[in-house]
Formats: C-alpha cells, structure tokens, sequence
C-alpha cells in the first residue's frame, strides 16, 4: 500500500501536466483572400472555441485580396474570445496586413514582408481617393484596437512612400512580438511549455462547395439550366433535358445555400419571374410586358445570388466590382447559352445520337397526318360566339364546336357574335355581326 502511494505521488506531477496542455488551433492560408477565406476563418474559430483552445494561430501567406471578405475576417478576429496570432509565413500584403494587424501578436519567418495594402482593382490599378481613406481608417482603428502605432498602419496604404516592412524592420519599430520558423517556435514563444498542436482540416464539403463557387463552374450550371429547360419544353412528356436542368440548379443553388450567400428574398425573385415567364408563354399570346419583367426578375435574382449579402450593409464606399462581375457573368451566360441552343437545334437534332432523347417521328400526309387543319364543314358566312377575346387570335364557337380564328379588323371581345368572313391556309377569319 505504501508502494503505491508512493508511485501515485511521482506520477502526480506528470498526471498534472498532461491535464494542462494548452491547445494551439491553427488555420493555414495560402491563397489570396476572398469570401471562402472569410467563412473557413468563421468556421475554424468556432471550432477552436467549441474545443476551448487557448490560442487561435493563422499561418498567412498571401498576396491580399478582396477588401469586404478582409473586413469581416477582421472583425471575427477581433472578437474571438481566446488570444489570436498571425504567424506571416512569407508574405502578408494588402488585405493580408489589415487581417494581420486585427491579431493580438504577430510573429513572422524570416525574410517575409508585411505592407503595401493599397486597395487597387482586378487589374492592379490604384482605385481613387475614397477608397484609400476607407482602407486607413481600417488600418488606424484596427492598429488602435491591438495597441500598434496607428500612424505606421496608415502609412502601409498611402503616403510618400507606401511602406512594406521586412521581418527585422517589423521587430524594430516593434509592429511584430518576434520571429519564428514554424508554428511550434510561435506556441514556444506565446509561453507554452506543454502544448497540443491542431489544425483546421478543410473537409470534403468545403472542397465540394469551393468547387461549384467558382464562376466558370456556375457560368456552366447556369447554361444547363437555362438549355435544360428548353429542350424540356421542345420535346414532349418528361425526360433528360429536366434532368440535366434539376441537376444543374441544385448544383447552382445549394453551395450558395450552404454558404449563406442566398437569402429567401433572392429565391422568391426568381421564382416570380419564372411565374411571370410561365404565364406569357402559356396564357397570354405573343411575348410582350410580362415576359419581359419575367426575364429581367429571373436575370436580377441569379445576380444577386452571386453577391455576398456584406455588400448591402453599405459599410465604406460601394463596391460596385462586386457587382458588375456577377452581372457580366450572367450576361455572358444567357448570350453563351442561346448561342448554345440554336447551334445545338442545327447539330444535335440530326444526329443519331439526339434520336434517343428526342421525338424524331415523321408526319407524313400519307400517314393522315396535315401541315394545316380541315375546314370542309364551314363556310362564309356562318355564324358563330367568340369564346375568348380574339387579340387578334382565339376561339369562336361554331356549329357547336370550337375552332381557332383570327379577327379580320381590331380585337372581339369575349361573348360576341361573329361571321366567317373568310377562310385562308387553314385559318378562319371573322368580324362582329
């Protein structure tokens, strides 16, 4: 008894700081900041808080990148409820400095930069005056916020010289806590003797929805969809055309969903110009003002869908790049996706292959099959009713049945009585008695 005692007391020591390992959440960046950038930073927080880590580490290296998924990375970081570091693995520019700078320590590898975050546009122009004053008020109150010179911030956006700081530059004018070759120097120097490295593991999801985020990608769901439901519409009863069309809105559709880009409003859109489109091509004759609204709903609500819902929070001057791109893509698409139909109408129909997804009988007038209706049993001059308004075409009754006419003067409305005034290529003409 006394053995074991005593060998419960050496190994109390032990026992005791296994219970204490601080865990060290770490998150690796290596691509240009964008909205996928910001949600994983989300998720990986929320993990490190469920699992109560004791510090959050964000390898970065990138370039920068979009200024609104900066933002919000900033501000996530800010509020994280554990210590926050930016370990910059070679590079932190641009949007990588502002997300940097929102970290409660920053230690860098050697020869790595931090700086240089201009906003400029896709093709590397400097964009005017408001936004460089929006992005130093970030740097300034984001430096204050962490207890960095503000003034330094500042000058990595604009000044007489755009400053972009080395890692010894960095540790002298104190921006940096130190410097580190890996994430385990970085947990050693934060004061942690006994620790557990983990990392945020992308899963097969992410991958899956990061895939049908990208704008080729949804260019392509978009033309499935729109060609899906066009040939749906040429061919009778239900078959692979649909398919292709459901498949490629679910495609379209769930990674935003998932991703929390498309609220109910953006749907309901859509959904009333399909409504609008359905009722001028099957209710109403010809193609006029409901179609059209039908089209232009249809084409807001895929945009908007694109459009990360940040965007109307209206924070800093309007990002109208964020929103001209989504509208050139469903621009682009609709042409490409017409010009897809009437080259697939000329090519595929032809072929033996399309025959086995296609109705390809021949109506031969051998066979009692007509290019226009029989009208042996009228006349001119029988009378009849208008049994829809006649805008100039509808339905009369006549004889007891209902046949297809047109109105040889102005519209007749509904419930009118009419004559055949003449009859032409297998359509019969009328005008009010």
């Amino acid at each position: 008894m006394k053995r074991l005692s005593l060998l419960f007391f050496l190994l109390l020591p032990y026992m005791a700081r296994g219970t204490d390992s601080s865990l060290v959440y770490v998150l690796n960046i290596d691509s240009e900041i964008h909205a996928k950038s910001a949600r994983i930073l989300d998720k990986a927080l929320s993990e490190a808080k469920n699992q109560n880590a004791r510090a959050f580490v964000m390898r970065l290296n990138t370039f920068g990148g979009a200024l609104d998924a900066a933002e919000k990375m900033r501000t996530a970081l800010l509020e994280a409820p554990f210590t926050t570091v930016s370990f910059i693995d070679h590079q932190a520019a641009s949007a990588g400095a502002l997300i940097s700078l929102a970290c409660d320590s920053i230690y860098m590898s050697p020869g790595s930069t931090i700086g240089s975050a201009s906003v400029v546009n896709q093709t590397g122009e400097t964009m005017p005056e408001k936004y460089q004053s929006y992005m130093r008020s970030l740097m300034r109150a984001t430096a204050e916020e962490t207890g960095r010179d503000p003034r330094l911030a500042e000058q990595m956006v604009s000044g007489d010289t755009i400053v972009n700081l080395t890692t010894r530059e960095a540790l002298e004018v104190g921006l940096i806590q130190g410097q580190a070759a890996n994430v385990e120097e970085v947990a050693a120097l934060l004061g942690y003797e006994d620790y557990v490295i983990k990392e945020y593991q992308e899963t097969w999801l992410d991958k899956v929805i990061g895939f049908f985020l990208l704008p080729l990608v949804q260019a392509l769901m978009l033309m499935g969809m729109i060609g899906g439901i066009y040939f749906e519409l040429q061919t009778p009863g239900i078959g692979f055309p649909l398919g292709v069309a459901v498949f490629c809105a679910i495609g379209y559709f769930s990674p935003l969903f998932l991703e929390g880009l498309v609220q109910y409003w953006e749907i309901i859109i859509i959904i009333a110009g399909l409504i609008l489109l359905a009722i001028e091509l099957f209710v109403t004759p010809g193609f006029g003002v409901l179609g059209i609204l039908g089209l232009v709903a249809i084409g807001v609500g895929l945009t908007l869908t694109m459009i990360d819902n940040w965007v109307f929070e209206f924070k800093g001057p309007f990002p109208w790049n964020r929103i001209l791109v989504p509208v050139a893509l469903v621009s682009v698409t609709g042409l490409l996706s017409l010009s897809f139909i009437i080259f697939s109408v000329h090519m595929l129909f032809p072929t033996r292959v399309f025959n086995r997804i296609a109705l390809r009988t021949n109506l031969e007038t051998n066979n009692g099959f007509v290019g226009v209706p029989t009208l042996d049993d009228l006349a001119i001059g029988q009378e009849g009713v208008a049994f829809t308004d006649l805008r100039p075409s509808g339905k009369v009754t006549i004889g007891g049945r209902w046949v297809e006419a047109r109105a040889a003067i102005g519209y007749i409305s509904k419930g009118t009585r009419v004559k055949v005034v003449r009859i032409e290529g297998g359509a019969i003409f009328v005008e009010t008695l």
